[in-house]
Formats: C-alpha cells, structure tokens, sequence
C-alpha cells in the first residue's frame, strides 16, 4: 500500500502544470525601486503593482508594472514570446511613487485607459489609440494626492459607462513617521495603528472625460479602514457590483450596493473579522467561486503569524471563515502575504488559489523566525480544500523574492494561465505555465454596448454561467483584485477532460441575457453585447 501510495504522488507531480521562470528569455527586465534612505518610511515597503492588458487591441496581453522611485515599465507582447518596454514612447512612464494600477475603458471608446494610485498625486493616462497614452487627470477631476492603494472600475450605477473606487491607506507625511523599535533596540517599519486613516473616494463618471468624486453622497465612510486591496464583486446575486476592501489591522469592509448608494455590512455579514472576532492585517483580496455552489466567495491575505482568511458565501448575504477547514490555515502562518488571486491553473473546473509572499523588515531574520525574501504559494483546489503544490509545480515556483503585487493572465494566448509577480526593490517575475492546457479550457471576452442603456464597453460586471457536462461554473468579469493589481479580464473555464460547453449564459450588466449551446473547447470566443432593435 506505501509503494502504491508512492506511485500515485509520483504519477500526480508528473501530471502537475509547471511554472517556468521565463522573466529574461520573454524581455521583461523591470526592476522596481523604493528608494529607501534608511528612515523607515513605510510608504517604502508597500510597491508594487502589475497589470495585464491589451493596451493595443492585438488580442495579446500586454503588462505594466509600476514603479516607486524610478520610471514603471510597459511590455509590448511582440506575439512571438518576448516583449518590448515602450513606456516612455507610450507616455506612462511616469508613475510618481507609484503603488498600484487598474485598467478600463473608461471613456467607452473601445480601447482601456489606464489609472495609477501613489502616494501623492494619481494620474489617469487616456489611451489615445496607436500605442500613446495622454496625461488627462487634471481634466478629468482626478488626482486624489493621498497615499492611494488599490483602485477599481465598475459601473456601481450601471448607466454604461466606469465609474472609479480608490482606496487611500493612511494619513502620511514624513513628518509624521515615527521610530520604532523591536528586540534589542532594532529599528524596524511602524504599523499601520501608528497613523490614522484616511477617507476614500469614490468617482461618478459624468461622460466627456469628467469624473466627480461623491464619496460622501454614496455612503462611503468618512475613515473606515486602512485598507490595501480592493474586488468589486456581485456576492448577493442581486445584479450589481459590491466592494469588498482589505484592513489593515481594521475592520475588512463589505459595501453592499443599493442601488444609487452602498451599505457598509462587513460586520453583519461576517466578513470583517476571521472567526475569532479578530481584525487583522488585511493586504490582498480576491473573490471566486471556490466551492462550486454558484455563490463568489471571498479570500484576504494576512501578516506573518496571522492565517489568510478564506469566507465562504453561505447566500442571502452571509459568510463563515471557512480557513482551517479548507486547509490555509498552518501552512500559511510562517508567511507575510500579499498578492493573490483565485485561478484554475490547471484547467480541472475547479478554482485554485495563488499567494504572493515576502516581508517588509529586511532585517526581520534578527528578531523573528522568518526570512525578508520568501517563496510564493500556489494552492491546488480538490473538492473545496486546498493543498499546498508549489514544490510539484516546477522551478518558477521556486523562487524566493520580496513579492508584493500579483496577477494572472494568458499572455502566450495557449490555453492556461501565467502568473506575473511585483517584487519590492527587485526585479519583477513572469511566470509561464507550462502543461495546464493538458485539460480542456473555453476563454471569453465580452464586450458591452458602451452607451445608455447598454453595458459598459470593458462588461465589467458581466457574469457568466457555464455548464460542461456535469459540472456547473460560474464568472464575473473584474478588473481588480489581489494587491494593487490586474488580472487577464478575459474569463477562462477550465474544462477537464470535456471537449465540448453544454451552456454558456451571459447576464450582463446591463440585465440583458445571451446564451450560447454546443461550444466547441480550447478557444478564445469574442461575444459582443446584443444591444440593439
């Protein structure tokens, strides 16, 4: 029975999707800078982020990193498995000291415009078409120039075109920096209880480039929480985009969207604190359908010695921490955790989960039991339970780094997902995978109308029911999740052994209804929003 044992573990870590470290043979050399003088600023700790988009419509994923103390990075994907940075040329290199990013088509013109959070002022780069960005952020009433986190397109209103939810952290000035100090005097970054928060904002998208921030009008509160990342998700089913922000050390907040205003019920619906009435130290966020019950369900990324937190949609508006049940509990304690997203790596028709890992003391191993640099976790979903698969899953999985922002994304367009990492006063990772398209896969891009009465271009918002067989999916299209980062927003469905999609249902933002039958596998379909006569 061991030996059998044995050759079944063996046969599945043959079988298991590998990561390979392509970052030098693909082009990428970004390098992200904190520009750290030694006064333990904690601005210095928190870059950065990573985007992938198709800032060209070539039907390539594209990815912008960007930078704190030195210019951000835009890859060209050049379609033969490399990239060539053309930030400069595009106009965005310039990201002050950037933090995170989220793209959308923000002006419905058919191309995705691209906003920068930083601690200062934000910028808004309008995509202008032939591969140029323009600066438009004082013409569009934006700027907000505190320290700006994660960031999110959605339309909460749903009149067809993206309105914009940014996160500010804390209050900070140098100033206001403090000294702290661990065992045997060390000085190490002051934690977040050191600041007070600072308020949100929220901005309607009044058409013609405008933006009004009505933060106050919408509900938001005035201080909430300090939070870092942010997912716009339907969780009650209701038809409407939802937000759902990590805290630091504060209190996760939960805004239900009413309609024309959002209900903060973090607290009622469980998902505040974990399952010991605790706040802890919130980083990244990510919402999937984890356990196959058509429900999104929730997943934040937490401090060393803290667990993540895994919420379980129970529906009507309710979640229980599900952590130690589903297996993240030990296994991620030893870990301080950032990025991270829910993904099928490898094609199965389950969700599985990426984690991003890296301190932020780089002199931690003087006073604690962990290392500055860590390896990243990847997480392989079986039956609603999760194992830890990193040391089966090939060398890029092997990396030991400071990471912070992550994303997901097929950049080669063959079928399985790859995996992006922003790692802090380091060089950035692309990840490919190699073998997750050994299953069966159906990826979809939809576009919305783009006009009253339709679906905003991007369909963010749009979700997607999906049946092969036995089995029965569900997705939403985001543009915003783990740590001040961006995902492929093309919805993929891994398939296992089908060959063939049953049903394909389309609810769309705008409540319109499209379905598809009979769908062929292991292609990319493109489905505009039927929004005419």
């Amino acid at each position: 029975m061991i030996l059998l044992l044995a050759l079944v573990l063996a046969a599945r870590a043959a079988a298991e999707p590998q990561f390979t470290d392509v970052t030098a043979s693909a082009g990428i050399d970004f390098h992200h800078r904190n520009g750290a003088k030694g006064e333990k600023e904690p601005t210095e700790t928190m870059g950065s982020g990573v985007v992938f988009f198709d800032y060209d419509n070539d039907g390539q994923l594209d990815l912008y990193f960007v930078n704190s103390a030195g210019p951000a990075a835009l890859y060209h994907n050049l379609s033969n498995g490399t990239f060539s940075e053309q930030a400069q040329g595009a106009g965005v290199a310039n990201s002050g000291y950037g933090m995170g990013a989220v793209a959308g088509d923000c002006d419905n013109d058919g191309d995705q415009d691209l906003y920068l959070t930083a601690y200062g002022p934000d910028f808004l780069y309008r995509n202008e078409g032939k591969g140029r960005f323009a600066d438009v952020t004082a013409r569009a009433g934006l700027g907000d120039p505190g320290l700006g986190t994660g960031a999110a397109f959605l339309d909460f209103d749903r009149d067809g075109d993206l309105d914009l939810y940014v996160v500010n952290y804390v209050e900070y000035r140098p100033e206001l920096n403090q000294v702290c100090t661990r065992a045997k005097g060390l000085r190490v970054y002051c934690g977040p209880e050191t600041f007070q928060p600072a308020p949100d904002r929220f901005y309607r998208n009044e058409g013609e480039g405008r933006f009004t921030e009505i933060g106050a009008l919408v509900g938001l509160l005035p201080a909430g929480a300090k939070e870092l990342g942010v997912v716009c998700t339907d969780y009650d089913g209701d038809g409407d985009l939802d937000l759902y922000a990590a805290g630091d050390r504060t209190a996760n907040l939960l805004y239900r969207n009413e309609g024309r205003r959002f209900s903060e019920v973090g607290k009622i619906a469980g998902v505040a604190y974990n399952d010991a009435g605790k706040a802890l130290s919130g980083m990244g966020v990510a919402a999937g359908d984890y356990d196959d019950d058509g429900r999104f369900d929730l997943f934040v990324t937490n401090y060393q010695w803290e667990t993540n937190s895994l919420y379980r949609n129970q529906g009507g508006g309710f979640f229980d921490d599900q952590t130690y049940n589903a297996g993240l509990g030990a296994s991620t304690l030893s870990y301080l955790k950032w990025g991270t997203f829910f993904f099928d790596y490898d094609n199965d028709g389950d969700q599985d989960l990426f984690v991003a890992n890296g301190h932020l003391d780089d002199n931690v191993e003087l006073f604690d039991k962990v290392t500055y640099a860590q390896q990243n976790q990847l997480f392989r979903n079986e039956g609603g339970r999760f194992f830890d698969v990193r040391d089966q899953s090939g060398p890029g999985m092997q990396l030991v780094q400071v990471s912070r922002g992550a994303a997901w994304g097929d950049w080669d367009n063959d079928g399985d997902a790859d995996i992006a990492v922003g790692n802090n006063n380091q060089p950035a990772a692309l990840l490919r995978n190699d073998g997750g398209n050994n299953n069966h896969w159906l990826a979809l891009k939809l576009v919305g109308g783009g006009r009253q009465g339709c679906s905003n271009r991007d369909a963010v918002g749009a979700k997607v029911e999906l049946r092969a067989g036995a089995r029965a999916q569900v997705g939403e299209v985001r543009n915003s999740a783990s740590y001040l980062s961006q995902s492929d927003m093309r919805l993929y469905f891994g398939l296992g052994e089908e060959t063939r999609v049953d049903r394909v249902e389309i609810r769309w933002p705008s409540g319109r209804v499209q379905r598809l039958e009979g769908v062929e596998a292991d292609r990319l379909l493109v489905i505009e929003e039927t929004c005419g006569p």
